[in-house]
C-alpha cells in the first residue's frame, strides 16, 4: 500500500483544482500546508486555495510520496477510480499487479488478490464465477433425483447412507434440474437440531436454513417451483424475519408452521427466550401471547412431542 494515501489524495486535489475543503480527516495536513505558505483561506468557510507560487512545491511533495503519480493517476482513472480519494489510492498495488482468474474461485480469494482484503470490495472485474462456498444440507423426499451436467444422483438413496445430502455450492452450480418425484412440501428449518431430527414424511424435503444462509433456501425453492413451501423456525421476531425474507426473495406466500399445541408450551412456561421485543403485528394467538409476555419459543422444544409427526404429515 502506498504511504500517506490521505496526503496523496489531498495533493492530487490541490494540483487539479487549486483548492480543497477542510475536514476532520485532512485538518492537520491543511494546517501544515498553511504554515508552509502553500495554502490561504478563501472567503468561504473551510475552503482553502493554493498560492500560485506554491504549486511547484506541492508537485514536488507529491513526487516524493508517489514518484510515478502521473502514470498512477491515469491507471486509476482507467479503472474508473479517483486519485482524489484516499481509498482509491490504496488500490494502486493491486492495479499494478492485476490478478486474472478463471473458472470458479472463492470470492474472499479474489477480493484479497484484486482488492484490499477478503472483507473489502474487489477493485477489478473478473469473468470467473465467484463463490462463497456454502454447503447445502437437505433431507430429500423419496424419489427425488438431481440431474447434474455429468451425472444423475438419487438423493434419497444418498441420504439413506449419509443420513442427509450435502451439496457444495460448486456442485450446485452444475445442477441442471431435479427430476423424479418432487417433494410435496419443502420445509425450511432455522436450527440444526430441529432440521436433523425432524420426523419428516417420505414425500417432504427438509432444508437447513439458518438466517444468515437464506440464500440456500432461495436457490432450492427456485428449482422446485411446484412444491409447497413451509418455514419452521423459532417463534420470535428473528424467526419470522427469516421466513419473510425468503418469501420476498422467492415471490412465495409465507406459511409459517406453528404447532397446534404450541400454546400449551407458552402457558406451561416453556418459552425459554426471555426479554424478546416484538415489533411485528400479528393476530395469531400464540404469537400474541408471546408478544404480551415478551418471550419466544425455540423450535427445538417441540421435537420430542409425539404430535409433531402427525401434524407434519397433515401439512
Amino acid at each position: 500500500m502506498p504511504p500517506d494515501t490521505l496526503e496523496i489524495s489531498l495533493l492530487a486535489r490541490l494540483i487539479e483544482h487549486g483548492s480543497c475543503i477542510e475536514s476532520a480527516r485532512n485538518r492537520a495536513l491543511i494546517r501544515r500546508y498553511e504554515t508552509a505558505g502553500w495554502l490561504m483561506s478563501s472567503n468561504r468557510h473551510n475552503d482553502w486555495l493554493v498560492r500560485a507560487e506554491a504549486m511547484l512545491s506541492i508537485r514536488t511533495r507529491l513526487t516524493t510520496l508517489l514518484p510515478s503519480w502521473e502514470a498512477d493517476f491515469e491507471l486509476l482513472r482507467a479503472h474508473e477510480l479517483d486519485p482524489r480519494k484516499s481509498q482509491d489510492i490504496e488500490a494502486l498495488p493491486v492495479l499494478r499487479r492485476p490478478a486474472v482468474a478463471k473458472g470458479k474461485l472463492n470470492r474472499r480469494n479474489w477480493r484479497s488478490a484484486a482488492g484490499l482484503g477478503p472483507k473489502r470490495k474487489s477493485m477489478l472485474n473478473t469473468q470467473a464465477t465467484l463463490t462463497s462456498d456454502w454447503v447445502m444440507r437437505l433431507r430429500p423426499n423419496k424419489g427425488l433425483l438431481a440431474n447434474w451436467e455429468d451425472s444423475t444422483t438419487d438423493l434419497w438413496e444418498m441420504a439413506q447412507t449419509w443420513t442427509e445430502c450435502l451439496i457444495p455450492q460448486r456442485k450446485w452450480l452444475s445442477l441442471n434440474e431435479f427430476v423424479g418425484a418432487p417433494p410435496k412440501i419443502v420445509i425450511t428449518c432455522e436450527n440444526l437440531g430441529a432440521y436433523i431430527d425432524l420426523p419428516l414424511p417420505e414425500n417432504s424435503l427438509a432444508l437447513f436454513s439458518p438466517g444468515k444462509h437464506s440464500e440456500l433456501a432461495i436457490e432450492l425453492l427456485a428449482k422446485l417451483p411446484a412444491s409447497r413451501w413451509v418455514h419452521f423456525g423459532d417463534l420470535d421476531p428473528v424467526g419470522l424475519d427469516i421466513a419473510n425474507h425468503i418469501a420476498n426473495e422467492t415471490g412465495r406466500k409465507v406459511f409459517i408452521y406453528i404447532p397446534s399445541f404450541a400454546m400449551e408450551y407458552v402457558s406451561q412456561g416453556m418459552a425459554q427466550k426471555k426479554g424478546v421485543i416484538w415489533n411485528i403485528k400479528t393476530e395469531h394467538p400464540v404469537l400474541k401471547a408471546l408478544e404480551e409476555r415478551k418471550e419466544g419459543l425455540y423450535q427445538e422444544v417441540f421435537m420430542l412431542d409425539c404430535r409433531l409427526k402427525s401434524e407434519l404429515i397433515e401439512l
